[in-house]
């Protein structure tokens, strides 16, 4: 898909063509809006990048399994620097200095972001270290987090996006950790399992949010990356507690509360994000807040475990209807602001919610064939009638954008 800039090159050109502007005004409106370096034809490289970098890795790990047994461990040590240092200076020279190809420097800094992990299991590995896994991932998380800055690398930034969470889940479910989640963490699997799910609202808010800041700074593009991530997990933790809507065919559901400590920690964490993004982007906060506001009802509820009798599935209830709002309400920031990937996610949540809570509250209501008969021909309906509508949004973002 073009860029707004790219497409406004096209477009200004035939006002040109009709009449509308001159070919000075046409110069000064494409300086203002000048094309990004790396987009056009280098979209497809950061594409093949992007998968040539997995394939590389996958395959230089198999091909190191295969030999491990007769690889000293110094020369494994040796290896694996080498490959480290080896992406990051061809990422440097692709992206940076000349930075003739940023989409292929890109990838090459996701790959080194990725071998860093393997060299801390590597070191581990060949010394004996049993720390605790976490400290690993956290190691990890604070080696990669400045360079996507830096270099302004989008790819290293969604890795090291996914190791500061892969870091904070890990925290939350340890038994020895002061960010234990769940007071008996030995059934996270079970009732705690709804605390993990209302814990991602939290963080996805404070993601969220925290792109929404970046959206007026230098480092601009990566304010896409958080909020859709954020979003994303929203969506996620919603959708898991709405399952309590039905659980045990209506029975009593309880309500399990979650230690203060890490409560306190990410709602803090949370609120601070969305004063940083009313700081530097008052305008869009107040919309985003509306997205957020019926989701924490269930949510906290759920980290305060307010159990009111049956409320367990009653809070399950509200999950499913702030999931709706929250869908409809990305459907409605992605026309006004002309962000495609706001309605494509908020239309799949709607499909995903609708169709998931059908099977749960009518699955026993019909018998064999009949069910999959009724099923089949509402889920295309409904198949048909979402794809026709997330065309005609995205269609209309896109002509907004040319006009």
């Amino acid at each position: 898909m073009k860029t707004f800039e790219e497409r406004l090159v096209v477009a200004s050109d035939e006002w040109v063509g009709a009449g509308l502007i001159t070919g000075g005004q046409r110069e000064g409106i494409l300086a203002r809006h000048p094309v990004p370096a790396g987009a056009g034809p280098n979209r497809f490289l950061g594409i093949l990048a992007g998968v040539g970098g997995a394939l590389f890795v996958v395959g230089v790990s198999l091909v190191i399994k295969s030999n491990w047994d007769q690889i000293g461990d110094w020369v494994k040590i040796a290896g694996v620097v080498a490959l480290l240092l080896g992406s990051h200076a061809l990422g440097w020279r692709l992206k940076v200095s000349p930075g003739l190809y940023p989409k292929l420097g890109d990838g090459c800094f996701m790959i080194g972001a990725v071998m860093f992990l393997l060299g801390i299991a590597l070191v581990s590995q060949v010394f004996h270290l049993d720390s605790r896994p976490a400290n690993g991932v956290l190691l990890w998380w604070a080696g990669i987090a400045a360079l996507p800055w830096l270099v302004r690398a989008k790819g290293a930034q969604f890795v090291s996006v996914a190791a500061g969470l892969t870091w904070l889940g890990m925290e939350l479910a340890a038994r020895d950790s002061w960010l234990r989640l769940a007071v008996d963490s030995g059934r996270w699997y079970n009732d705690s399992f709804y605390l993990f799910a209302a814990m991602g609202f939290l963080v996805g808010t404070a993601l969220l949010f925290f792109g929404t800041g970046l959206r007026t700074g230098r480092h601009a593009d990566f304010a896409g990356l958080h909020e859709k991530l954020g979003l994303g997990l929203m969506c996620w933790a919603l959708y898991a507690l709405g399952f309590t809507w039905s659980v045990d065919h209506w029975s009593r559901h309880a309500v399990e509360a979650g230690r203060w400590q890490p409560v306190l920690l990410m709602g803090v964490i949370a609120a601070g994000a969305v004063m940083w993004a009313r700081r530097r982007n008052r305008e869009s906060v107040l919309p985003l807040l509306w997205l957020v506001l019926p989701g924490l009802v269930p949510v906290l509820a759920r980290l305060e475990g307010l159990d009111l009798g049956d409320s367990g599935w009653w809070w399950g209830g509200l999950a499913c209807v702030a999931l709706f709002l929250l869908n409809f309400g990305m459907i409605r920031v992605g026309l006004t602001e002309g962000r495609e990937g706001w309605i494509n996610l908020g239309i799949a949540g709607i499909a995903l919610n609708i169709v998931t809570r059908y099977f749960l509250l009518f699955g026993s209501m019909l018998d064999g064939g009949v069910f999959f008969i009724v099923t089949g021909l509402l889920v295309l309906g409904l198949g048909y009638v979402l794809e026709r509508k997330r065309r005609s949004l995205v269609s209309a973002v896109r002509k907004e954008a040319v006009s």
